[in-house]
């Protein structure tokens, strides 16, 4: 039970759109969804503090004492600073691009792995910067057919219908489309170097491998054709619940990519985003504030 419900699928410009609703009225579908946030910051290697054991930098014969206040102190460094302006927190960042993540395996069974993931690979003196590039890429699977995901994420309490992001998503999914200042590209390029990360090498691992070097070394003209564009809004509305209203997507038009390769969601969420994800990373990694 993934604890997310397909409320509606419809049409708006040509493109195929979906509400999705997230269940946390249900404590069994929330819980699992908080355990995947958690284990997705707790599992981050800036996190992971068992990495960073002194003996590589001197004795291992140190005061038990200073091993615990060093090790204390480490902790409270790498924990992310909290920012009363939405667009600065980058808290709500991960944490809203991870639920988006989480929708997309749950709901078309894309694949990510944590070593190509950048958010989970930032080092100590990015811990407070927004992770730049694309929002959530990943890999889509479809019998003998692969693509590139290539997820925009943008969370908005706003009330009005269209919300403000929604000019801004679009934007960014048509920069992805033109592969704008090669936007795109290095992306997988980005996605391929985390790979080499990885311990288990199966076949379908290889197949993805020599799909996303073809992207790089073919230079395809139509790159969109080989990947499946997510544009994904996050809302905390019950109207768009309570009218199925679509509307955040009413003015979403693209150039240059095919129907088939874009799906349109907008997830509802009725909980505060900025509160919830405090909430997640107190949980995961305490809180130095």
């Amino acid at each position: 039970m993934s604890g997310i419900r397909k409320l509606l699928e419809t049409k708006s410009n040509g493109l195929n759109v979906r509400i999705y609703e997230y269940d946390i009225d249900n404590e069994i579908s929330l819980n699992r969804l908080k355990d995947f946030l958690s284990n997705k910051i707790k599992s981050s290697k800036v996190h992971d503090m068992g990495q960073y054991g002194l003996q590589y930098y001197t004795s291992k014969n140190m005061k038990p004492d200073f091993v615990e206040k060093f090790n204390k102190r480490l902790e409270e460094i790498c924990i992310p600073m909290k920012h009363p302006l939405p667009q600065f927190d980058v808290r709500r960042e991960r944490v809203t691009e991870w639920m988006a993540q989480y929708l997309l395996e749950q709901e078309y069974g894309c694949v990510f792995y944590n070593e190509a993931d950048k958010r989970m690979n930032i080092s100590p003196v990015e811990i407070d910067k927004h992770t730049a590039g694309i929002d959530v890429p990943g890999i889509l699977i479809q019998g003998d057919d692969i693509k590139f995901v290539v997820c925009e994420v943008k969370a908005s309490e706003d009330k009005k219908i269209p919300c403000s992001s929604a000019k801004d998503l679009k934007e960014d999914i048509q920069k992805a489309i033109d592969n704008k200042e090669e936007r795109t590209t290095k992306e997988i390029w980005q996605y391929i170097w985390g790979m080499r990360q990885v311990n288990v090498v199966d076949e379908t691992f290889e197949k993805i491998i020599l799909f996303l070097t073809h992207l790089i070394a073919d230079e395809k003209e139509n790159l969109a054709k080989h990947i499946m564009f997510f544009p994904v809004l996050l809302r905390n509305n019950d109207r768009i619940i309570d009218d199925l209203d679509v509307g955040d997507y009413k003015d979403f038009k693209l150039h240059d990519v095919e129907s088939q390769n874009v799906e349109s969601i907008v997830a509802v969420f009725k909980n505060s985003f900025k509160t919830f994800s405090n909430d997640i990373y107190t949980e995961a990694i305490g809180d130095k504030s």
